[in-house]
């Protein structure tokens, strides 16, 4: 009844079933993503620097990108249960609990560590620092409406939608024909790439395969998404 390599899904212990993310719905999805996520970060290597750029331009950029990347978390929310057989409660969209959300405060430290971590040994072996042009862009903003708008899609929506798209997606679909490594490198790698900087992928990266440890311990969505969240506001903070 069960043809997966990877001996458990994230409902464990389910095994998961024979038809479970097969066939070529599964497979055009999972490479439209990838290829979404592949040109953002080939345009962000293209339009390295750091432009002027007002605020009601940046609001402009934010709001794009949430019209964009809410159009794409719907059709992913939509295609979820049919792809994986699975509801979406059962794939992690539930209540987490204390333990849940314990293991999620020590994912956000984890992720503080690697991700710094990773960011600095880059910055000494290159012999130079480095800020991602969308930190350094706001660092120019001063009005308090952009801030918020920005604070907001990056602390809310942003670890909702990403983390609907790398972990709850890439990742069990890594995890069923590969096993828990296999997924997480395919999930860390595209969340590296999605983020539009080459200094900043491999760290990212590292963060990303740490959200599914998170999700892989919990199996709860939200316990990444509250890691994911608690970093950036401390990225937020920080600047």
């Amino acid at each position: 009844m069960n043809d997966s390599t990877s001996a458990t899904s994230p409902v464990w212990p389910t095994r998961w079933p024979y038809n479970s993310f097969t066939g070529i719905w599964t497979w055009l999805l999972a490479g439209a993503i990838a290829i979404i996520f592949g040109l953002v970060f080939l345009a962000g290597i293209r339009s390295s620097g750091v432009p002027r750029i007002s605020s009601l331009e940046f609001d402009i950029l934010i709001l794009f990108q949430l019209v964009f990347e809410g159009a794409l978390l719907l059709i992913v929310l939509a295609a979820l249960p049919i792809l994986s057989k699975f509801s979406l409660r059962e794939l992690g969209f539930r209540r987490p609990s204390l333990g849940d959300i314990g293991v999620a405060v020590l994912g956000a430290i984890a992720m503080v560590v690697l991700s710094n971590g990773g960011a600095s040994l880059i910055e000494y072996l290159a012999h130079s620092r480095h800020q991602q042009d969308i930190v350094e862009i706001f660092r120019q903003l001063h009005d308090p409406a952009t801030i918020g708008l920005f604070a907001g899609f990056a602390v809310v929506f942003a670890p909702f939608a990403e983390e609907t798209f790398f972990r709850v997606f890439f990742f069990n679909l890594g995890l069923r024909y590969g096993g828990f490594w296999i997924g997480a490198i395919v999930s860390g790698l595209l969340f590296g790439l999605a983020h539009g900087d080459a200094f900043a992928a491999v760290p990212l990266m590292l963060g990303g395969i740490v959200l599914c440890g998170v999700y892989y311990r919990t199996r709860n969505a939200f316990a990444p998404m509250i890691s994911h969240a608690a970093f950036n506001t401390l990225s937020i903070v920080a600047l």
